[in-house]
């Protein structure tokens, strides 16, 4: 094999001096030894002057690979937000709740609200004190999607990372992975990793539709991996009902640093129907 000084010799002729160095090191960065040398310059207007070159040295390429690698993880994530946002189930009233735009009809809620807007002013991961998570129940329609939401835009407003998501469309989103006509390029694993490292994230309705044990044990390894990342769960269920549709198991891991709000009230969404007629 020719050397380079060989190469150059055959590219500028006998007049050609061989590689001068100048200068060895052990490069830090690329873990290589390193020789600075004087070789001239191939092409272009400067052809022929010496200029400084590092053999051996694979920074340029580490660093490159590395910024390669920051533009596919982009991308991924890119692509991952944009597949929620496209099977979101999440009606109109719910993308435009606010803390301002929830009313209160008891003092329950008026305290649970009062909580729930502190939680989200005091939200911190900077600080090396993890925030508890949250668990609201009560029954239907008292507004517990309502504050999960209002709580995420806060959170977001600083620069957080969130996701809204309810438990049924998360376990036929990862069940559509495994699909030959899911055209989302993601995979179950690509969910799962992802929504890891989402700084606070929101599964609503907890409970509505358990699946599969399989799908089930998946979204709760999922939970156990957000070391240092809270959730909020809402959740129509009471604690023995909770129970018997995750398991006792399930149920410990989701009190594991949790915070339980309960709502009352009336479904704020009969408030205006003459529900009596129905009977």
């Amino acid at each position: 094999m020719k050397t380079v000084g060989n190469v150059l010799a055959d590219l500028f002729g006998n007049g050609f001096k061989q590689p001068r160095t100048i200068n060895e090191y052990f490069c830090e960065g690329c873990q290589n030894h390193v020789k600075v040398q004087l070789l001239p310059i191939l092409g272009g207007p400067d052809k022929g002057q010496l200029q400084e070159f590092k053999i051996g040295c694979k920074c340029p390429d580490k660093a490159l690979a590395m910024e390669i690698e920051k533009n596919v993880e982009m991308l991924k994530k890119d692509r991952f937000f944009r597949y929620f946002d496209r099977n979101s189930l999440m009606n109109e009233d719910l993308k435009s709740a606010t803390f301002e735009s929830y009313q209160p009809t008891t003092s329950l809620q008026e305290k649970v609200k009062s909580l729930c807007m502190a939680y989200a002013r005091n939200f911190n991961l900077n600080h090396g004190q993890q925030p508890k998570n949250l668990l609201i129940f009560g029954e239907t329609g008292i507004g517990k999607s309502h504050l999960s939401i209002s709580i995420l835009k806060v959170v977001m407003e600083k620069e957080y990372s969130g996701l809204f998501i309810s438990l049924p469309l998360l376990l036929t989103l990862i069940k559509n992975t495994y699909s030959k006509y899911d055209d989302s390029g993601l995979t179950a694993v690509d969910i799962l990793n992802k929504m890891k490292e989402i700084d606070l994230l929101v599964i609503d309705d907890m409970g509505a539709e358990a699946g599969s044990n399989h799908d089930i044990q998946k979204v709760f390894e999922l939970l156990d991996s957000r070391l240092g990342r809270p959730t909020i769960f809402t959740t129509n269920l009471k604690h023995d009902q909770f129970t018997e549709v995750f398991g006792k198991r399930n149920t410990s891991r989701i009190l594991k640093d949790t915070f339980i709000l309960k709502l009352d009230g009336i479904d704020y969404r009969k408030k205006d129907v003459n529900i009596e007629v129905w009977n």
